[in-house]
């Protein structure tokens, strides 16, 4: 079973990025280190950018938690994905 990790807005992105840069700055961490959080962060934009795309071609409003100051996804909730799998009775 893997592990639900709650997706990151844009204000947590940003902080993770700042924090990076000041440790570099500091000499507590190491360029390749926030070269590799960086290509992580930008990996993770693509994504949403690639969700927004699609459900602008389904002509659905985006589930991109990274829109969405402190919300969570349904999907990333698995209390609702089960409520959603369950038949009304």
């Amino acid at each position: 079973m893997s592990e639900v990790v709650k997706t990151p807005t844009f204000r947590e992105v940003r902080s993770i990025l700042a924090a990076e840069i000041a440790k570099l700055r500091n000499g507590d961490t190491t360029a390749a280190n926030v070269n590799a959080v960086t290509n992580a962060v930008g990996k993770l934009l693509s994504s949403y950018k690639l969700e927004i795309e699609i459900s602008k071609l389904l002509g659905k409003k985006p589930n991109a938690t990274l829109l969405t100051e402190g919300e969570t996804r349904e999907e990333d909730e698995p209390e609702a994905a089960d409520e959603k799998q369950k038949p009304a009775a």
